[in-house]
């Protein structure tokens, strides 16, 4: 039990990779605070918790919101925590940066950077006082691979990798560590909606999974069990650093179809 006596918050809880974490991480002893806009899915991971014989707490949240924000931790603070904390939440949008407006850009950042910043800046002084903890972030590809279309999450996800390093080094003093994941393709709601909105579905998804050496999209399960080690004491010595769990989608694309020319000396 890797997370036994701590307490865990999550945000984006109630659905796909968010989900999964609060799961994994309350399968491992913590007690997850989830938090997610959609109280639907927030009831349903914390009662799926509880029937596996876990503990969690639901608290709805716009991470955007400062007075949202300041409510979730003081549940937490409440409970004996935040040890650790997921800063999961985040938002899909697709556009070219022609064609995205100020008020999306806004929303987007406000959801993905703002969202994170408030949450970490919200913990730290908690887990401060609790002698440590571990914050983990959620970037993506588009910090480090660019696709057409997706300007404004390729802007979020870099803000946020380049976020974890300057929180790493401030509070690496007082045993604070941070560190963010950077997930591929997943099999998320939210993917499978982006999927099903394509002109064809199905060779969205499957050109999609082609684009990673391993040839697949990821589950929210892998993407769970590197939050598991990043906030447990197994990386007790692991901080501001971006682990990528995708499938070698970063390390370039692979077209599965090139064979090299075999080049012989006279």
């Amino acid at each position: 039990m890797r997370m036994q006596g701590k307490i865990a918050v999550v945000t984006g809880a109630a659905s796909g990779n968010g989900r999964a974490i609060a799961e994994r991480l309350a399968a491992e002893g913590a007690r997850v605070v989830c938090a997610d806009l959609n109280e639907t899915g927030l009831a349903g991971v914390t009662a799926g918790i509880t029937a596996a014989g876990g503990t969690a707490d639901a608290v709805t949240c716009d991470v955007s919101s400062p007075p949202d924000v300041a409510a979730l931790f003081e549940r937490a603070a409440a409970l004996g925590g935040p040890h650790a904390l997921v800063a999961q939440a985040g938002a899909m949008y697709e556009n070219t940066l022609e064609d995205t407006t100020p008020e999306a850009w806004d929303w987007f950042m406000s959801v993905d950077v703002k969202g994170t910043y408030l949450c970490a800046r919200a913990a730290i002084p908690l887990m401060r006082a609790l002698g440590g903890g571990s914050i983990v972030a959620m970037s993506g590809t588009y910090a480090v691979h660019a696709e057409p279309g997706v300007a404004v999450q390729c802007a979020a996800k870099g803000a946020i990798m380049s976020l974890t390093r300057a929180i790493a080094v401030e509070v690496g003093p007082d045993n604070i560590r941070a560190n963010c994941i950077a997930p591929g393709y997943i099999e998320t709601p939210m993917v499978r909606r982006w999927a099903d909105a394509q002109p064809d579905p199905a060779r969205a998804r499957a050109e999609a999974a082609r684009m990673h050496a391993l040839r697949r999209m990821g589950t929210p399960a892998e993407v769970a069990a590197l939050a598991l080690f990043l906030c447990s004491d197994e990386s007790s010595f692991c901080t501001g650093h971006a682990f990528f769990v995708d499938g070698g989608l970063s390390a370039g694309e692979n077209a599965g179809q090139h064979q090299p020319t075999p080049i012989t000396s006279a």
